[in-house]
């Protein structure tokens, strides 16, 4: 049943948007320049904007925080995965898993997958192989100071690194690692050219960008199970994601399938392999470019760590490293847009919206409307202090989405990237390299569309040079 409208009193009202076209509503305008696109159409339109009809379906997105707390929290029974988690491609990869599933299935491996990443001892454990996995690259860095790398890169097979451990134990320079992390590159390159695609070819025609993805999925399936049945036929005794979810039983006493085990592993891969080194790339890139927020952090690094290796106990005293993180994500949300069907008619912010609509929710466009955030395009950790944040909706920021289906890894990440940025920037800075074009890349996640290189500046040689001027 849908429940009674957040605008009692107000009539329904029918969403105006721009000028769409038959059957494909507004879809070139967004797959052009889709950021610019659905910020404007916010800006100018209001709470909820209708873009049009997308085949069948009518599509609309809404803006308002208190329209986003609707779909997320308020009437989410009501609202269903979109088109995008029902295809094919994405359902082979991911299978029947905590984000593709729905109704009571979804509940169910909700309670079984939410301790891990909410466990102190469990994240303190994993503090430690992070910090070890952070160790290695800082010492490959280290042979090649004042060298140029793609930082976004370089974020990314870090991410990849610890996730695999932290899910599977196992090592980084494993012969499994690299083939996973191959297998994904492939996944990730399949999925970025179909995202925007208005025809994708079907999986069943052979061809070869189609049979390369199948057998990138299949390097992963035979590597995650091989590990899962070794497990059941000899020793658990593994402090790691998957060892804590063979081990769980659902309210009926049950443990979860091989199947299921390897859809929620390899859509852990999925969450955790881009959200977190996407946010990082644009961290660097956005210090580089912002001096005085720099300066600031080293402050806190050196009141705080004094030049040792962060503990899981220093984390809540690096509060201006966790503004940077939330205020980057807040600018490049790593998942920047969200799709999902109403089952039942709804009302949103006065608005009707017929059942079956496609609803789009942006953590990008509702994170840079003026009327929430002051200077939106602006980037100032220090909105996110206690004071300047105590009275903003809860809803008006989403990086890891809102209500029942919040991102479970969210606590993860955020530790993960303050670790990572703490251990590096106490013995490097980065340097964008000059005139390098950046702009935000849609296909995927929010990543740099150019990558970005970066110089590596070790941090006495940079002290000793500001000493002499």
């Amino acid at each position: 049943m849908v429940k009674q409208s957040i605008y009692p009193d107000v009539h329904k009202k029918t969403a105006s948007g721009p000028r769409s076209y038959p059957i494909i509503g507004c879809f070139p305008q967004m797959s052009s320049k889709p950021l610019q696109f659905l910020t404007n159409a916010a800006r100018e339109y209001g709470d909820v904007v209708h873009l049009g009809p997308i085949g069948p379906q009518q599509l609309y997105l809404i803006a308002h925080p208190d329209g986003v707390k609707h779909v997320l929290l308020d009437n989410f029974n009501n609202y269903v995965k979109g088109a995008n988690f029902k295809d094919r491609d994405f359902t082979i990869l991911v299978g029947n898993g905590l984000i593709n599933s729905q109704g009571e299935a979804w509940r169910r491996q909700r309670r079984v997958m939410q301790p891990p990443f909410h466990s102190r001892q469990q994240l303190s454990a994993m503090f430690t192989l992070m910090t070890d996995v952070i160790e290695e690259l800082l010492e490959q860095w280290r042979s090649i100071e004042n060298a140029q790398i793609d930082v976004a890169a370089e974020m990314l097979k870090l991410s990849q690194k610890i996730v695999i451990k932290a899910l599977l134990s196992l090592d980084t320079n494993s012969k499994e690692t690299d083939q996973i992390i191959q297998a994904w590159r492939t996944v990730l390159a399949f999925h970025t050219r179909r995202i925007w695609a208005f025809f994708k070819v079907p999986l069943s025609i052979p061809t070869p960008r189609n049979v390369q993805f199948l057998q990138a999925v299949q390097t992963i399936d035979t590597i995650v199970y091989g590990i899962i049945r070794e497990r059941k036929q000899g020793s658990n005794d593994y402090n790691d994601i998957l060892s804590l979810l063979m081990n769980a039983h659902d309210e009926s006493g049950e443990s979860s399938s091989d199947e299921l085990l390897r859809d929620e592993i390899v859509e852990l891969f999925v969450a955790g392999f881009d959200t977190s080194a996407t946010t990082l790339g644009w961290i660097w890139y956005l210090l580089s470019q912002h001096p005085n927020v720099e300066a600031k952090l080293q402050e806190e690094l050196t009141a705080v760590l004094g030049g040792r290796t962060p503990t899981f106990e220093d984390l809540p005293n690096l509060k201006y490293t966790k503004m940077i993180i939330q205020e980057t994500m807040r600018l490049y949300p790593a998942v920047w847009i969200l799709s999902m069907n109403n089952v039942e008619d709804d009302e949103i912010c006065g608005y009707h919206i017929p059942a079956g609509s496609m609803i789009v929710l942006s953590p990008y466009v509702t994170q840079h409307l003026p009327n929430f955030w002051e200077n939106p395009d602006k980037f100032e950790p220090e909105r996110w202090s206690p004071e300047r944040s105590a009275d903003r909706s809860r809803f008006a920021y989403l990086p890891f989405g809102g209500g029942p289906r919040q991102c479970i890894g969210e606590v993860f990440v955020t530790t993960e990237m303050q670790l990572i940025i703490a251990m590096i920037s106490q013995q490097l800075r980065l340097n964008l390299v000059p005139g390098h074009p950046v702009e935000p890349d849609t296909r995927h996640v929010l990543r740099a569309l150019h990558g970005l290189p970066m110089t590596l500046e070790p941090r006495k040689s940079r002290e000793l040079t500001l000493q002499k001027m």
